[in-house]
């Protein structure tokens, strides 16, 4: 699995930096080629994660689909884990307002959660840096949302927020929060879990510029298959050539076959790294979210003599609305 997905990485790196060598000697390159990003992801993510200190953010959360249950039995978990979330008859509309702060996470549970943690070793709480944590994300005012009996607030408690460089080809950072919910919200059936709810989404910094490259690439790619599925099909429709035409134009056919092939692949690779298709926000200090991310609750499964597992289920969406850097706080640190 590892092999596969470092060739998509190098392949990607190759699309993207424009090799003249992409059609015949493709798959020679990828060999020769090998992206290790394993000693700079950590440095990468600290980099990109200043960028959000004291950044104040708005957002709205959808949450239309059923959660599994909270707790999770020995005897149940094969059943369990097996859980798809089922949309719900109603949605339950929920703006937020938090703000991504500078602060360390001091609490040692949330240090410890694996989503944020992701290929990061847990941190070391003794350390006086910044970097030796996640950072907290705090909510800036109560949320309201209207049920059949009136308008309701919703208690929510500070969180954690992270960065982690997800492969060095695409230059796709996962961005990923919690916040911890200590009362169920409910809107008729669609309902938010008294518990850690998690954030998900993607971004990446402005001066890379590699959604711009992708999408080129992929307007690149597009033409030369419509070019070479033009040529396919003058071959396989032209009935005025005689036996030895076809036998000499065969090859030609064949090695046009394999280059719309290889073509094929480099789209698919290319719209599985890329969100080519997705709506995008302008994020803080020169970087690019994704407009929408996911909601999900977490389930541990597993236990006693079987191996443990963590699952997360999705449970809704959420927008960023907008972002806005607090000045003010930066200059009184």
């Amino acid at each position: 699995m590892k092999t596969m997905t470092t060739s998509r990485g190098v392949l990607l790196f190759l699309l993207l930096s424009g090799s003249s060598c992409l059609h015949q000697n493709i798959i020679l390159l990828a060999q020769s080629y090998v992206i290790d990003g394993s000693s700079s992801s950590s440095s990468s993510a600290n980099s990109i994660l200043s960028r959000f200190h004291n950044v104040q953010c708005q957002l709205f959360m959808t949450v239309d689909r059923t959660a599994p249950p909270p707790i999770i039995s020995s005897s149940a978990a094969a059943d369990d884990m097996n859980f798809t979330p089922i949309a719900t008859g109603s949605k339950l509309g929920l703006p937020l307002d938090i703000q991504f702060t500078s602060n360390p996470c001091v609490d040692e549970e949330m240090n410890n959660e694996s989503l944020l943690l992701g290929t990061t070793p847990p941190p070391t709480l003794s350390s006086t840096s910044s970097s030796s944590s996640f950072l907290s994300v705090e909510q800036l005012t109560t949320p309201k949302y209207v049920t059949l009996t009136g308008q309701k607030s919703v208690s929510i408690n500070p969180g954690a927020y992270a960065c982690e460089l997800s492969h060095p080809s695409t230059k796709q950072y996962f961005f990923r929060f919690f916040l911890d919910f200590p009362n169920i919200v409910q809107r008729n059936d669609a309902t938010i879990p008294a518990e850690r709810i998690y954030f998900m989404s993607s971004c990446w910094k402005s001066e890379d510029n590699m959604i711009n490259k992708a999408r080129k690439w992929k307007e690149t790619i597009l033409k030369s298959l419509s070019k070479l599925t033009t040529q396919i099909e003058q071959m396989e429709n032209n009935d005025t050539v005689g036996l030895v035409a076809r036998t000499t134009s065969f090859p030609k056919y064949i090695e046009l076959l394999k280059q719309r092939k290889q073509m094929m692949q480099q789209l698919e690779m290319l719209e599985d790294g890329f969100p080519l298709d997705r709506p995008l926000i302008d994020g803080p200090n020169d970087t690019v979210f994704l407009k929408e991310g996911v909601i999900a609750v977490k389930r541990v499964y597993g236990g006693g003599s079987g191996r443990i597992q963590t699952r997360y289920h999705w449970i809704g969406t959420f927008s960023f609305k907008d972002f806005v850097h607090n000045a003010e706080e930066e200059g009184g640190e």
